[in-house]
């Protein structure tokens, strides 16, 4: 039976408002945005990402699902993140995320972290950010089954709050895995429609990553990657991933999220730009209706070199200025 958009949307509407305020189901890894490009951006999975290489890179990122739907979700954000002397490192990241109509988050994050040479070969990153988010509720975006339904008062609610999260990564020249816990503190999102000792507060999110770069000839590398990640109420969600890269410009890959969707990537570098596209396949219950996700990220780098510099970096990333950010 085909299912007309008109009909489904009161039931997107109704599944977007559970996610945000049940927090009890499979998409309850929503409360964080999702990336298929995680490998392209890992600072927006690690914290301890920042100044592990030798520059400065810029990521700008757009990512729309459920597309054809009215108020289906969406998330932007922008990252910046440098190396500093002495193995120091910063990001910052600035996020809007539409979670379905009436829920949306606004947020910025600040991080710090410090790399410690493990031997010839490798290295650990640690990295700590602290983040302020402001949290919206608008009744009056919601489409009702029953207008008069006594528990949905049509108010707008916003409430803003901190939080933390921590990271590792151990990295060397062809490899990099990393585990990241976002939410630490578990803030409360201040929201009155429920009790804030309940449901109604960050949960604590787990997210485990690795990579892998497989050299084939010198004009080919096969690049394997995962990410595993949960929380302590809900199941893990596996995330597979391989990438062709081509003379280290031109990029093709398949990738597979477990119970939700196929994944298609393709990119290219322009000099020290690179722009890498992706899209969702969706294989769940909301891919019935919508199957289609689109995700864009463009990339600068700009590399940095002098005293009190280490001169490891993570080998996937190749700084001379002719050639590709390879993460």
């Amino acid at each position: 039976m085909r299912t007309d958009r008109n009909t489904a949307w009161p039931l997107l509407c109704a599944l977007a408002l559970t996610m945000a305020l049940s927090g009890v189901t499979d998409l309850n890894a929503q409360q964080l945005s999702r990336q298929s490009q995680f490998v392209q951006n890992p600072f927006l999975v690690n914290p301890a990402f920042a100044g592990t290489e030798l520059g400065t890179f810029a990521s700008l990122s757009h990512r729309e699902q459920w597309v054809g739907f009215h108020g289906a979700p969406s998330t932007s954000s922008v990252t910046l993140t440098s190396s500093l002397p002495n193995r120091f490192g910063v990001g910052l990241a600035i996020e809007r995320d539409d979670q379905g109509g009436a829920y949306s988050r606004t947020g910025m994050e600040l991080s710090g972290t410090y790399t410690i040479d493990l031997n010839n070969q490798d290295a650990v990153a640690f990295g700590i950010g602290l983040m302020g988010r402001n949290t919206r509720f608008d009744g009056s975006e919601l489409q009702l089954w029953q207008p008069d339904d006594p528990a949905i008062t049509g108010a707008v609610e916003s409430s803003f709050a901190f939080d933390s999260r921590f990271g590792l990564m151990v990295f060397g020249q062809h490899y990099q895995f990393g585990l990241a816990v976002s939410n630490l503190l578990q803030s409360p999102l201040g929201l009155e429609s429920e009790p804030s000792d309940t449901r109604n507060r960050g949960v604590r999110h787990y997210a485990l990553t690795g990579r892998y770069d497989y050299t084939l000839d010198q004009n080919w590398v096969v690049q394997p990657a995962l990410m595993m990640r949960f929380t302590e109420i809900t199941p893990i969600q596996l995330d597979l991933h391989a990438r062709a890269l081509y003379q280290n410009r031109y990029w093709g890959g398949l990738g597979f999220r477990q119970g939700d969707a196929l994944i298609l990537m393709a990119g290219a570098a322009f000099m020290d730009i690179q722009v890498g596209y992706a899209y969702d396949a969706g294989t769940g219950a909301v891919g019935n209706l919508s199957p289609n996700t689109h995700e864009i990220t463009v990339s600068y780098v700009l590399p940095r070199r002098g005293a009190g510099f280490s001169r490891k970096g993570m080998g996937g990333r190749l700084l001379d200025r002719n050639l590709i950010i390879r993460n």
